[in-house]
């Protein structure tokens, strides 16, 4: 049986969610939306800077990284034989903990109204984000494994 969990694969589904996030959060396309769910504009997100953009790609490679290596282990641990079910698998642990967690923090506004348009967009880019990146790094995991 071949292992999901090695150095190899789980850089590369780090670097394709990566790669993902960097085209979701871009003005291609989810970028207007995701600054319309946070209350902020364009000219905000050039105002950051530099270093502290540095700072933000680093930390989501490693949580990328630390999504990739917890997905290949799930793989290890259950005997993921197909690529159906790695994706099926990714989607439920996707769902089940991140969307519904998503969601829950979609209730906790700081004005009080989750139901305004502003907390619906931020959840919907972030729900439809990780739902995908997960989707797409179970896929990665499956065939590096299964050549």
């Amino acid at each position: 049986m071949e292992l999901f969990f090695t150095p190899l694969h789980v850089f590369a589904a780090t670097l394709v969610a990566f790669i993902i996030g960097s085209l979701w959060y871009s003005p291609i396309l989810f970028l207007k939306a995701y600054l319309l769910g946070e209350g902020l504009s364009k000219e905000h997100k050039q105002n950051l800077g530099a270093l502290y953009m540095i700072q933000i790609q680093l930390y989501s490679f490693v949580a990328h990284g630390a999504i990739a290596s917890v997905l290949a282990l799930l793989f290890d641990i259950v005997g993921v034989t197909s690529l159906k079910l790695a994706i099926s698998l990714g989607l439920l642990v996707t769902f089940g903990f991140v969307v519904t967690s998503r969601f829950v923090d979609m209730l906790y506004t700081p004005k009080g109204k989750h139901y305004e348009k502003q907390a619906q967009i931020k959840f919907l880019v972030s729900a439809g984000y990780y739902l995908t990146v997960v989707s797409v790094m179970s896929a990665v995991l499956f065939l590096l494994t299964v050549r």
